[in-house]
């Protein structure tokens, strides 16, 4: 089982309020590398959260420009969860930081309560299926990042989102890992809870979830 992980759309560097990348369906799994990737700015994420970080440039020739020490955990900014080609930059980054192959990375990808721009404003069906369109392409872009590295074993996508969550009920988010090519969806057993900041980085709340395992195959 790989030793490596990435997350999607970080919000806070703070222990209690990161995805956890260790738990796996029904179990835990210590990682040794782990790329988190955040939508923000650098320099946006830092006034939110006024926190020091230890700069990292990267030698190589992609779009990103903005990266990360953080905790001893490379962190790299202004990726686009729905983008492959941001994904394949930061795992790019990542894989050079870490000296190790992409699908150590990108064997296993969490992801934590993803929601459409806008959402106070928006009436609760529409709602749902932009999130749902949301998680479909967020699906698409992992799996086409995993095509063009070579990857050809089967991927894990672990979501955090309770199975009730109005936003996107877990029957519509099955729904819609699947249209992006999940070959299946499973609830893990446990019902979790966690520390969640929002996104201006000036509140927490202890949040009751569930973890969903999507399989990605190839």
């Amino acid at each position: 089982m790989s030793k490596g992980a990435m997350t999607i759309a970080e919000g806070s560097q703070a222990s209690k309020y990161k995805t956890d990348a260790t738990l796996i369906l029904n179990g835990i799994q210590e990682r040794q590398y782990v790329l988190r990737t955040a939508f923000d700015s650098l320099s946006v994420w830092k006034t939110k959260y006024a926190v020091n970080v230890s700069p990292f440039y990267p030698r190589l020739k992609t779009s990103i420009k903005e990266a990360a020490l953080i905790d001893n955990e490379i962190w790299v900014f202004g990726i686009d969860g729905t983008n492959p080609h941001h994904i394949i930059d930061a795992v790019t980054v990542a894989s050079q930081f870490y000296m190790i192959e992409p699908r150590d990375i990108l064997s296993n990808v969490y992801v934590k309560n993803l929601n459409a721009e806008g959402e106070a404003s928006l009436e609760l069906s529409l709602l749902v299926k932009l999130n749902k369109d949301l998680y479909r392409a967020t699906t698409e872009a992992i799996m086409e990042a995993c095509r063009h590295f070579g990857i050809n074993n089967e991927v894990n996508l672990h979501v955090y989102s309770a199975n009730i969550n109005p936003k996107i009920p877990q029957q519509d988010l099955h729904q819609a890992l699947k249209d992006g090519g999940a070959s299946s969806v499973v609830t893990d057993s446990r019902n979790l809870k966690y520390k969640s900041g929002n996104n201006l980085g000036n509140r927490g709340a202890t949040i009751r979830t569930n973890m969903h395992v999507a399989k990605l195959e190839f």
